[in-house]
């Protein structure tokens, strides 16, 4: 694989794709999303590690782009937010000096 690595040539104009209607996320829908171009594509767009066209088993997944790997998994899961603020969590810090 000789092809240049982590340059955005902006072939992923053509690869964009937009956003589901039914209101579901990118990734269960089945997009991926490459963080040098900065685009949502779908993974039929995309090739594995040998340049090799996508199937359903490929797990490795690369731009076609600027062959850098793309991601397939939100980094954060949704509605997951810290239960304390930063002022309670201080709050009980403190308490707990106080103990010991």
């Amino acid at each position: 694989m000789n092809r240049d690595k982590g340059i955005c040539k902006g072939l992923c104009k053509e690869h964009k794709i937009r956003k589901p209607r039914d209101g579901s996320s990118r990734y269960l829908s089945g997009q991926v999303r490459c963080q040098i171009c900065g685009v949502f594509m779908s993974r039929e767009t995309c090739h594995d590690r040998e340049d090799r066209p996508v199937t359903e088993d490929t797990v490795d997944l690369y731009c076609s782009c600027c062959n850098c790997m793309v991601r397939s998994r939100p980094r954060n899961k949704p509605g997951t937010k810290p239960n304390k603020t930063a002022q309670e969590e201080y709050d009980q810090l403190k308490e707990l000096r106080k103990k010991y």
